[in-house]
């Protein structure tokens, strides 16, 4: 493995293990078996690096959740989409955690937020191509997979501060069959 694949996963299990705020490059150079002065060599920063595996990370859930789905195209009323993002998620709730201190640095790190706004909006087309409808004009689509992308964020935070009384996969689906039924009433 490449010294600079090294860092990376070394980064994703800190995040984990640690989070973001208590990972200091040293932690990632030992948990990586890399050396100290390739975080600034390949990275620049520690920041830069741990934002790099956050989006990566993340995009591993997406992938996860992509596979566990494959074969079907999730609708609107789909429950399993949730139940299986809801499975994910808890399944991988270190990474979630570590992204909220990530997205908290961003506010003084332009670096790091264009980064994590990068991120976004490859979730955003990520769940357009998955979600919307084909033949639905590209301002349509791309707004069905901002919708989607806002739905998870605020399904994550739920989950994280309080998973007891966070929407559930059927909670879900009955809101968004409501939603449209009123919308196209």
């Amino acid at each position: 493995m490449k010294e600079r694949d090294k860092l990376i996963e070394g980064a994703k299990r800190c995040l984990q293990e640690r989070g973001y705020a208590h990972t200091t490059a040293r932690d990632i150079a030992r948990t990586s078996g890399a050396n100290l002065a390739s975080i600034g060599y390949h990275f620049g920063s520690k920041d830069a690096l741990l934002a790099e595996a956050m989006v990566e990370a993340t995009a591993e859930w997406a992938d996860k959740l992509r596979q566990a789905m494959a074969g079907e195209v999730p609708r609107e009323g789909d429950e399993t989409l949730w139940q299986q993002a809801i499975e994910l998620l808890d399944l991988h709730r270190p990474v979630f955690v570590a992204s909220i201190e990530v997205f908290a640095q961003a506010e003084r790190r332009p670096r790091l937020r264009q980064a994590l706004a990068d991120a976004q909006e490859a979730a955003r087309l990520e769940l357009t191509h998955w979600l919307a409808e084909a033949t639905s004009p590209p301002a349509t689509q791309r707004a069905v997979g901002a919708f989607y992308l806002t739905l998870l964020t605020g399904l994550i935070m739920q989950r994280l501060i309080d998973p007891e009384r966070a929407p559930t996969a059927e909670s879900l689906t009955q809101a968004l069959r409501a939603v449209r039924a009123r919308a196209t009433a």
